[in-house]
């Protein structure tokens, strides 16, 4: 048997779900579920197994082993994380530790009012199992971050000093060296750390998405 998650359900035929599932040991893949076994709801942690049909693998002893309790605002996050994973991360490959932290975020989630450090963690990891991964505390070219210094965020690349000649048709924000620092040796408190990783993190991540989220216009349009 497997644990794992589901990250969306739609239905397929009149019995049946196609779900997205994020296995421990398999990764992101699409399994088909029959209505009649326990409902396949996000934010679960479940055990199951599958086996090879003809066009998707079918899904078999579904089990429950954790609700995650997600209330108002908190949510929505699950929501944006799930189509995170659902839109970044690529199918049949093992992600063990992206797993963890997904389960360790949702445990979070469930018991805070204060979703963002949270959510930038999560952001953060997810880069860096998709390779896109940056240090908070070097720059591009691998000089420590300082205090006094400014500095931009380069998609792809990293952070320059503020000073230094940007190609880009946005210029990205100049944000202040001691708040990366913070960020990077895990002591971040005050709240414009935090706005400041937002910032970075979704310039990253949105270099990587093709299309803006829904999750993320659900959440703006308040439903």
């Amino acid at each position: 048997m497997k644990t794992l998650f589901v990250l969306q359900r739609q239905p397929l035929r009149e019995q049946e779900w196609l779900l997205d599932i994020f296995s421990a040991g398999q990764g992101r893949l699409s399994v088909v579920a029959g209505r009649t076994q326990p409902a396949a709801d996000l934010h679960q942690r479940y055990q199951g197994d599958w086996a090879h049909a003809e066009d998707w693998p079918q899904l078999r002893g579904l089990r429950s082993l954790q609700t995650y309790s997600l209330q108002g605002r908190n949510l929505y996050c699950g929501l944006y994380l799930a189509e995170l994973l659902v839109r970044l991360l690529p199918r049949h490959e093992a992600q063990p530790e992206l797993f963890l932290t997904y389960a360790k975020t949702l445990e979070g989630l469930q018991n805070t009012e204060l979703p963002d450090p949270w959510l930038r963690l999560f952001e953060y990891q997810l880069l860096q199992a998709l390779g896109y991964g940056f240090s908070w505390q070097q720059d591009r070219e691998g000089r420590p971050i300082t205090a006094e210094e400014s500095y931009r965020f380069i998609a792809r690349e990293g952070f320059v000093r503020s000073d230094a000649a940007v190609i880009s048709p946005i210029k990205p924000p100049s944000l202040p060296g001691e708040y990366l620092l913070e960020l990077g040796q895990g002591r971040a408190q005050r709240p414009q750390c935090w706005a400041a990783a937002k910032q970075v993190l979704r310039c990253a991540l949105e270099d990587l998405l093709e299309r803006p989220l829904v999750s993320r216009e659900l959440f703006q349009s308040g439903m």
